[in-house]
């Protein structure tokens, strides 16, 4: 009968222990936006457990940016093309109340730290490693890019031929006023030649949506602040994306490299 009890509570030891796993992958104890210092990161899923969607990634691409790109799918897929609140599971879950507001930082944030990725705020005291797959727990989109720019994962799309990868954040800027607009999530790259390059991206409120967009961009354009096109309809390839280009005064600014 003792036998019997110990085995007993010693399953329900893990099983709270389990649960326990579960939830703080969902929850974090405080609201991120509060926290001076981010979470660890969380172990991120093992290969084969996500969606692949169909995304071939390169080979040396790590794990967890890899579960980036499938988290941020994933919740495309769930809300393809769907108008949600400007107070939505995304800013609650970082902001911990429900006050209205553009999100689109939010939502890489949420997706980075459900796939694994280490975040850093601004200003943080901390080495990142090579190695390192990571993103920035910043609302505001200007902090995202000083996150990468402070440890040397940032592409300048006006200052270097700032090549993209799958799993790399792209920020937008908008000509004659901010350079740092909006953000989004790079799912798919096709190098077209000559500095040409297919994008597919992720992006949360996108006129309060989850898109995902397909369009061309140009390392290397004849006019600076011009490096975003439309792909020819009869070249489209791709499915369930936005084929147009966000605005048309809009432009990639650069890319942070997660990984």
């Amino acid at each position: 009968m003792i036998k019997r009890i110990c085995i007993a509570l010693a399953l329900l030891v893990c099983l709270l222990l389990v649960t326990g796993e579960e939830a703080n992958a969902q929850e974090l104890p405080t609201a991120p936006v509060k926290m001076t210092v981010p979470p660890e990161a969380i172990p991120t899923q093992a290969e084969g457990e996500l969606e692949m969607y169909d995304i071939t990634f390169p080979e040396e691409m790590p794990l967890a940016a890899r579960n980036f790109v499938l988290t941020a799918r994933a919740q495309f897929e769930k809300y393809p093309f769907v108008k949600l609140p400007k107070a939505n599971e995304y800013t609650q879950w970082y902001y911990r109340d429900k006050r209205e507001i553009g999100w689109c930082s939010v939502f890489q944030i949420w997706c980075s730290y459900h796939s694994g990725l280490q975040l850093i705020k601004h200003k943080q005291d901390v080495t990142v490693a090579p190695e390192d797959c990571i993103s920035a727990m910043e609302g505001r989109v200007g902090n995202v890019y000083y996150v990468f720019e402070a440890h040397g994962r940032w592409q300048q799309a006006d200052k270097v031929e700032a090549i993209p990868k799958p799993g790399y954040i792209v920020i937008y800027g908008k000509r004659g006023s901010t350079p740092y607009i909006h953000v989004g999530i790079v799912e798919t790259v096709t190098e077209l030649g000559d500095g040409l390059y297919e994008l597919t991206t992720v992006e949360g409120n996108i006129n309060s949506t989850i898109k995902r967009m397909n369009f061309r961009y140009d390392a290397t354009p004849d006019k600076k602040y011009y490096n975003m096109s439309e792909i020819p309809e009869e070249e489209i390839t791709r499915e369930n994306c936005q084929y147009t280009v966000h605005k048309k005064d809009w432009y990639i600014n650069g890319f942070g490299a997660t990984w």
